[in-house]
């Protein structure tokens, strides 16, 4: 059977135009509140054809309601309960449809679960063309119960009507009554528009409205807009009830700006919605997820169903199911597609017959991967490669023939126009992309002819293809654009993590080299934050907060928001997990901050680094500031912590990057090339360079054939095994190796037996495994209607919800045996590839055998060894940390984990004496201004003491507003402050700052200026505070004012606008 007579015959995937238009059916969804009401049938249908261009204010008395020979007459009233009649006294309420319910339609046999949804109010909204961030907004409230729908005023829809970026504001204050502050004009600018959503969901909505029939997603245009930016997410909450099957409801985030992906481009932010799942919901043995996603929901008039669910986040798009009204809601569009029509954009299941439905499901993954559109390849310039297959391979080799597994191939001129598209600072020899139905890394090719063309191309081999297209289908330019990930880099020094250190000692590399590296890098955090003396002793110590916190990255990531992986920044990220469950105010669209931006109205940053920045370039030093010198002491205790805690030992000699196969096939079966665009890399004798040479455990070679590749390492693939396959089993689309060239750790370095790079015999026997391929699926399935099948695909698609637990389970398993049994132990082995397939266990099939799960957990189920949870919270338990037999040699991390924290403690107390040495003491700089005015009071006294009296008055407002602001910042600055959220910590100093800076009012000030009223507050606020030398207050509201005035005490000093300042860098060129 061809392809097209398979697209019309086949009754399980019908393939038809997506409608704008919706009839009532017999599987349409009811109202959520449709039962209570009288004569409510009557009144839901005339609602939900209500003409779009009707009189919004006309009364809904003036309608017909029932028959038109005794029509009721509904009388006038604001509320929505009232709008729809009276409830009738003998009926109960009928909640089954409420936001913690969920109601069967007898005739399909479809569960509803309604997140959120009035089939009456949805008519009033439609016909009041309501943004659909504003319902959200509402959508929200009511998921949390803190709004009914029935008691919205419809009059007061009127107060939210206007595009997103116009109403949303005003949500908080019509449901809320809560008048938030306002900010300053021209502050937060830049963190507002990095994660505030509603411009952007105001620029899809009319790029939709333009494109009309033409429609073909949200790419990237002409100005390099693209779409799909906008987060729609929400949690799940159990809900507290003895029932024999657990329910849930789910509560709804409110939207942000962030990353974009291929499936959320072709159909729109607002399509998609992200459900979070508590990891205690997801270790519960029988939680039922599976069940409760495969239902339908209901959400803001759409339809919403699961498709794919991985990392504890369930993926749910909006389909065009009917819900029983004749057409879709104002805010549908693009109209949403039908869900087999979705699930064939992008995973066309009749042209990938030949694997598992379980590697079938994982491939959704490849559509929601963060990315950026780059250019597009047209389809003729799309080529296909052979695979590099090794010459000696052997059937019991799991490495399979395959040498180049996961790279393809990308000509210069596509390089080069995505390194100008994507504002990348030098053209990068590797990307990481999807492109059509590939993904994996794109290396330049090989070929100069190939370079000299004018014709952007790209070459894909068989293992990167993951998801086919038939070749008559014209593929749409989102498949055809390059959905960049990353592009290529090289860290050095590299980081080793615990399990390679492990690795490491149980290879024959002494513990004393790690104790030495550990010990060696403790000194240099503590050494460098130490270094007060000499001339630019103050610049070494900026240079150095500023590498030790990443800071100046961080400000770019934050700035860059959704691309900041796509141009290779880091941010600092919050561990704490997020729980508003009893944070009901988080509930309202208010004003919130984002994690790490600083106050701009008080100048004061966030992250401790970047204050103590702020203060060192103020002209402020540790040894005559004591603010300073604490927040310093707190930088480093917390740095020194973290080191010793999270044990990731620097190595000098060493390098991190993706690893290529070789393109010029002249590397010998045992070389690698590791070059850089810099000279980077430290060597032996102190010198660095640009090329590693010598031996890296593998040896390290310079090829002239390999010289435009750079910033990665080039594997051979020469010989019988794959390079990539013999590290932890990996591959070429993009995997990153560590490459260590460091002495003491080669020179003892000793290889293990290649036998352990191959499960233990039998090893199969430990899992169950899903074999049903999708041919075979179809074919049970043949004849049946797509909603009677899609259940059982969800069965596939959701398995990342299943057995979650067995992941998190066998580490801990594996870290016990390799404690108590030993590194090189049988069960240990067994236990490392058993986690290893858990992992992968979605796209494979394989599930762990309930006896083999119930013996593993009787036999190695402990709590973890002490260095394992050093840093870590501890679990509330009398249990034992696992031991170490005593006739075994002392483990590594024991022995690391002893050494670090009595080096520590010696390098605390190096720290200690530092700051007792300096005692704190008054800044006549600070205290001049407001002495300064104290002084011209007495000089206007002799001379006029009317004119005295007035400028008293001034200079007091200024005190006792001071004064109040203290009392005030004392109130809210309480002792459990340092435990909340960053996020809530900024916004409680930031609502501070904002009340120091509005007052007094100095409209009917005469003497001193609204620039002089500013100093004279942060003046007068440091000397309130002074009796409290490392007091808080005049630095949490008047950083900036401070700095300015310590600046300027010290001589000449430049203003700078915020926007360059965040740029600059200083690098040990800069100072001696």
């Amino acid at each position: 059977m061809n392809g097209n007579s398979q697209k019309v015959n086949s009754p399980l995937i019908p393939f038809i135009p997506l409608p704008v238009e919706r009839s009532a059916s017999n599987h349409s969804i009811s109202s959520t509140q449709s039962s209570v009401y009288s004569g409510l049938e009557d009144l839901s249908d005339m609602m939900c054809n209500m003409p779009e261009h009707g009189d919004p204010a006309q009364p809904l008395s003036t309608m017909s309601v029932g028959s038109s020979d005794s029509a009721d007459s509904a009388s006038p009233s604001s509320s929505w309960s009232s709008v729809l009649g009276k409830r009738k006294t003998e009926e109960p309420p009928d909640n089954s449809l409420s936001p913690r319910k969920s109601a069967r339609i007898s005739d399909a046999n479809i569960k509803i679960h309604s997140i959120a949804h009035d089939r009456n109010l949805q008519a009033y909204f439609d016909n009041k063309k309501i943004s659909f961030g504003v319902q959200w907004l509402i959508a929200k409230m009511v998921s949390y119960d803190v709004l009914a729908y029935e008691d919205i005023n419809i009059p007061d829809l009127d107060k939210l009507r206007g595009t997103n970026e116009e109403a949303t504001p005003h949500v908080a204050k019509v449901f809320a009554c809560q008048n938030s502050k306002g900010e300053e004009e021209g502050f937060f600018v830049k963190e507002k528009a990095v994660l505030s959503p509603w411009k952007e969901l105001d620029r899809e909505h009319e790029h939709a409205l333009a494109m009309g029939d033409s429609f073909d997603g949200f790419q990237r245009q002409a100005d390099g807009w693209y779409g799909g930016k906008v987060h729609f997410g929400a949690t799940l909450k159990a809900i507290d009830k003895k029932t024999r099957t657990p329910e849930y409801r789910i509560q709804l985030s409110p939207p942000e700006l962030g990353s974009s992906s291929r499936l959320m481009r072709q159909y729109g932010s607002k399509n998609f919605l992200r459900v979070k799942v508590p990891r205690n919901i997801l270790n519960k043995p029988q939680h039922g997820l599976v069940e409760f996603f495969s239902q339908h929901f209901l959400l803001c008039g759409l339809v919403y169903r699961a498709f794919y669910a991985k990392d504890g986040s369930v993926f749910l798009v909006a389909t065009n199911y009917p819900t029983g009204c004749s057409r879709i809601p104002s805010h549908a569009h693009p109209p949403p597609p039908s869900l087999e029509d979705y699930l064939d954009w992008h995973n066309p299941i009749y042209y990938n017959t030949a694997q598992s439905v379980a590697k079938w499901s994982s491939r959704f993954a490849l559509g929601l991967s963060n990315s950026v559109p780059g250019i597009i390849i047209s389809r003729e310039n799309i080529m296909y490669l052979k695979e590099e297959v090794k010459t000696d391979s052997c059937t019991k080799d799991p490495g399979g023939p395959d040498m180049t597994d996961g790279c393809g191939y990308i000509n210069k001129i596509a390089l080069k126009a995505l390194r100008e598209l994507l504002q990348w600072d030098t053209t990068p020899t590797a990307i990481q992309c999807r492109i059509a139905g590939a993904k994996g890394l794109l290396i330049l090719h090989p070929d100069s002819a190939e370079n000299c063309s004018d014709v952007p191309r790209v070459w894909l081999r068989e293992s990167q293809i993951k998801v086919k297209y038939p070749e008559t289908r014209k593929l749409s330019s989102g498949h055809l654009t390059i959905d960049v990930l990353r592009s290529s880099h090289m860290r050095s020094p590299s980081r080793l993590a615990a399990e390679t250190i492990v690795n490491f000692a149980e290879n024959g590399v002494p513990h004393s080299v790690f104790i030495d590296l550990m010990k060696e890098g403790l000194d240099a955090i503590v050494d460098g934050l130490l270094d007060w003396d000499g001339p630019d002793a103050m610049y070494r110590l900026w240079q150095s907060v500023a590498r030790a916190g990443a800071v100046v990255g961080s400000r770019l990531a934050r700035e860059a928001g959704g691309e900041a992986r796509s141009r290779g920044f880091a941010i600092k990220d919050d561990d704490i997990e997020d729980d508003d469950e009893d944070d009901l105010n988080a509930v309202i669209e208010i004003p919130r901050s984002i994690a790490w931006w600083g106050d701009e109205v008080s100048g004061c940053p966030s992250s401790l680094e970047e204050t103590v920045m702020v203060m060192l370039d103020s002209g402020f030093t540790p040894r005559d500031c004591p603010v300073l010198a604490e927040k310093l002491r707190n930088v480093l205790k917390t740095m020194v912590d973290h080191f010793v805690q999270r044990y990731r030992i620097e190595v000098p000699m060493s390098c991190v990057g993706w690893i290529v196969p070789d393109p010029s096939g002249t590397l010998a079966p045992d070389e690698v090339q590791i070059l850089s665009k810099d000279s980077k890399f430290l060597c032996p004798d102190g010198t660095e360079s640009n090329v590693v040479l010598g031996d890296v455990l593998v040896k390290a070679v310079e090829k002239p054939e390999l010289r435009r590749y750079t910033d990665v390492i080039v594997c051979s693939v020469q010989g019988t095994r794959r390079f990539a396959d013999l590290l932890a089993g990996g591959d070429y689309d993009g995997d990153k190796a560590i490459a260590v060239w460091q002495p003491s750790i080669v020179s003892h370095f000793q290889n293990a037996d290649l036998k352990y790079s191959h499960p233990p015999d039998n090893f199969p026997e430990n899992f169950h495994k899903n074999t049903l391929r999708v041919d075979d699926f179809l074919e049970q399935h043949q004849g049946c209607k797509f909603d009677d099948v899609i259940p059982r695909l969800q069965s596939f698609l959701l398995g990342g919800l299943r057995d979650i637990s067995s992941v998190g389970k066998y580490s801990n398993l594996h870290d016990v045996a390799v404690y108590t049994l030993g590194y090189a132990h049988n069960e240990t082995i067994r236990l490392a590839y058993m986690f290893c397939n858990i992992l992968d266990g979605a796209k494979s099939g394989l599930t762990v055998l309930p006896e083999v799960m119930k013996s593993d957990t009787k036999l190695y189920h402990k709590r973890s060894p002490e260095w394992k949870e050093c840093g870590e919270e501890k679990p509330e338990t009398n249990e034992m940390n696992a031991q170490r037999p005593k006739g075994m040699k002392e483990f590594v991390m024991d022995a690391i984990m002893s050494h670090a924290r009595n080096h520590r403690d010696l390098k605390l107390q190096l720290v200690d004496s530092a700051f007792s040495r300096h005692h704190g003491h008054r800044d006549s700089s600070l205290e001049k201004p407001w002495q300064d005015a104290e002084s011209r009071l007495q000089r206007v006294k002799c001379n006029n003491e009317h004119a005295a009296l007035t400028m008293e008055m001034e200079l007091s407002k200024i005190r006792k507003h001071v004064e109040k602001m203290r009392e005030e910042y004392r109130k809210s600055i309480r002792r459990s402050f340092s435990g909340l959220k960053i996020e809530r910590r900024q916004d409680i100093l930031r609502s501070l700052a904002r009340d120091f800076s509005a007052a007094p009012d100095v409209s009917s000030f005469l003497f001193f200026s609204s620039e002089e009223v500013t100093r004279l507050k942060a003046s007068y606020a440091y000397i309130h505070e002074c009796p409290n030398f490392t007091g808080q207050f005049p630095w949490d509201v008047a950083m900036r004012e401070l700095g300015m005035i310590k600046a300027r005490s010290l001589g000449p000093s430049k203003t700078v606008a915020l926007g360059f300042y965040e740029r600059f860098v200083l690098t040990r060129a800069a100072f001696n």
